[in-house]
């Protein structure tokens, strides 16, 4: 089978490569690293709008780079985006007449195109600079001119410019910022915002003099930016409305026909039936020859290792799970672990008197009452994550962080990292799964290196292909032969989720065994069905399995029962806070609210544009108008 998928790959790579597959090295024309510490100490900005409603710009950019060496700046200018007043339609801002000029480095410049959201936001970025020299010191001044269409909105008392002058996208804070705007008959209005996308501030100076409308603003930090809106006289101005066009369809922003369509599905079928063939055949488990499921041979004899043919529903139920902590048991019976192996150690602890579960019905919080019982390492790792000075009474909010607070992240991969080691040296794999850990390909598959090369090809023609759009559209026909190999990545990615749930050996696979016959249990088993000690409290004994196996619902609706008989205590011994079973915070919801805490903490909200027709007079904010974009330098 392996050979099967080799023979697929190198037969589609060669194919593409007798049609004349050109392959540039070039990267996109607009990479650059991002630089810290650079400074705008001027951002002058000058609009003119023309009777016939272009938008002249001229910039003047004091720049001020954080090191020496570098080559020169870069602007990033917002040329499409969805129209805010029709989603089914886009906005385009045409962008024409660039020019720049600089005193004091080098002002030859090229343009690139880019685009993301399906091709409907899109950006030029002029690069200034010679990758052959480099500025003179750490200061340059640019001066950048362009004219743009489609930059003015129309109302029936007014026209108006309502603009993001600056964009939210620099690499460089923007100490001083200074914007005039000359329209036909004189500015009759004017607002300005400042602050991140969406914000409502206005800015420390917006005023008209003499018909112009003048905005300042000061240190604007990389996510900041500021818009103006100037109000025009109604009839001043001729094509003061918006150019409104439809989105890009899905064949033209691929360049592709429907023919050649059909041709990639054809590739994509052939390759999806032979990963699907491979999961069905390939990367067995090894288990014991001559020996039940989930058994071991006796000391002293040994058995050999064989393919392991058997169905789940083989397997027999088990009645208590293997001595081994939970975690281990949810890495090794999907190959996973995530954050459900995290929440299941920590209530797992609880159980063992480690922790206390506090639950003032809002709040969850996580109290420390006996570090002594982690005796894992992973649980170890957890602990200290969790409470770093180890002194019972700590306490952690389980929930998940703020913007930035990694706190219960770094815990959960602190305990992870431990897990897999753990596993590892228990030796029940012949290959790890897949978890930043492990061998991704099997040594001498040729088959996995000619998908490592279709992923190169595909990646550095694609690159090509957007190196050479700018303006022209995506090239067809590198875009058609990048498709069959894509769709042959796409097999290999099928591959590779196969191979990333690792392989086990006899010894794994026995345990394994056992786990999936007490996961049978816990899933099937009714109350007169289960095996316990009268005044044990069976419910939380198994409730960090029933977690770690996504039954912890069923679990407690079992339990339930076994409280109403009186059979077990109403409330867990590990849990303080209002009666357990009627909090609303129970079972599944103890596992899913404890996994959550230890989610990464989400990332900082990014603006979009504002185009649309709406009127920066009424409701406006910074980011809500036209343009936008940003820079920084290389």
């Amino acid at each position: 089978m392996r050979r099967a998928l080799g023979v697929v790959i190198s037969t589609l790579f060669a194919v593409l490569a007798m049609a004349g597959f050109a392959v540039t090295s070039a990267g996109p024309a607009g990479a650059h690293p991002a630089e810290y510490g650079d400074k705008v100490t001027n951002f002058t900005i000058g609009y003119t709008v023309t009777t016939d409603g272009v938008l002249q710009v001229t910039e003047t950019i004091d720049y001020q780079f954080a090191t020496t060496g570098r080559h020169g700046i870069y602007r990033d200018l917002v040329t499409r985006e969805p129209y805010a007043d029709d989603a089914s339609k886009d906005q385009e801002y045409q962008v024409s007449k660039i020019k720049v000029s600089s005193p004091d480095a080098p002002s030859e410049f090229s343009t690139s195109t880019s685009s993301r959201n399906q091709g409907r936001y899109e950006t030029t970025q002029i690069k200034i600079g010679s990758a052959n020299d480099t500025v003179k010191g750490t200061r340059a001044t640019y001066t950048i001119s362009y004219e743009v269409r489609g930059a003015l909105r129309h109302f029936a008392d007014h026209s108006e410019l309502y603009w993001d002058a600056t964009g939210n996208g620099w690499d460089a804070t923007l100490e001083n910022v200074k914007v005039t705007v000359n329209v036909p008959q004189g500015v009759t209005k004017a607002e300005c915002f400042t602050g991140k996308y969406g914000a409502q501030q206005t800015c420390p100076s917006s005023t008209v003099v003499g018909g112009q409308g003048v905005f300042e603003a000061t240190n604007l930090t990389n996510s900041d930016q500021l818009t103006v809106v100037a109000g025009i006289t109604a009839g001043a101005v001729q094509n003061d409305k918006p150019i409104v066009v439809n989105p890009p369809s899905w064949l033209e922003r691929n360049g592709l026909s429907w023919l050649q369509l059909i041709g990639s599905g054809v590739v994509t079928v052939l390759a999806l039936v032979i990963a699907a063939l491979y999961a069905k055949l390939g990367n067995k488990d090894q288990r014991f020859a001559g020996m039940p499921p989930g058994t071991f041979p006796p000391d002293g004899t040994s058995a050999e290792p064989v393919k392991d043919d058997l169905r789940e529903d083989q397997l027999p139920v088990a009645f208590s799970p293997p001595r081994i902590p939970v975690a281990e048991g949810g890495l090794l019976i999907d190959a996973k672990a995530t954050t459900t192996e995290t929440a299941a150690t920590l209530i797992d602890m609880a159980v063992r008197g480690g922790v206390r579960i506090d639950n003032d019905g809002e709040t969850q919080k996580a109290v420390l009452l006996n570090p002594a019982a982690a005796t894992a390492p992973h649980e170890q790792a957890l602990m200290a994550g969790l409470f770093p000075t180890l002194q019972p009474g700590s306490e952690v909010v389980l929930e998940r962080g703020a913007v930035g607070d990694h706190t219960m992240r770094n815990a959960h991969d602190a305990m992870i990292k431990a897990l897999r080691d753990q596993v590892q040296a228990r030796q029940w794999y012949l290959r790890m799964p897949r978890a930043g850990g492990g061998s991704l390909f099997k040594k001498g598959f040729s088959g996995a290196c000619l998908g490592m090369v279709a992923l190169w090809v595909v990646g550095a023609g694609l690159m090509g292909v957007v190196s050479a759009g700018a303006g022209a559209g995506l090239p067809g026909r590198k875009i058609v032969l990048a498709v069959p190999l894509i769709a042959v990545v796409v097999a290999i990615g099928i591959w590779v989720a196969i191979r990333r749930r690792g392989q086990r050996n006899p010894a794994g696979r026995a345990v394994t065994d056992q786990l999936v016959g007490f996961r049978k249990y816990l899933a099937t088993a009714e109350v007169d069905q289960l095996r316990f000690e009268e005044g044990e409290d069976i419910f939380s004994k198994y409730l960090p399995w029933a977690i770690a196996f996504g039954l912890a619902d069923r679990w407690q609706k079992v339990c339930e029962q076994l409280v109403a008989a009186g059979r077990i205590p109403p409330d867990p011994y590990w849990y303080s806070g209002p009666s357990y079973y009627t909090s609303g915070w129970t079972a599944a919801a103890v596992g899913s609210t404890v996994a959550h805490s230890f989610d990464s903490p989400p990332t900082p909200s990014s603006s979009g544009g504002g185009g649309g027709s709406s009127s920066g007079f009424s409701g406006g904010f910074s980011g809500g108008g036209g343009g936008g974009g940003g820079g920084g330098s290389w």
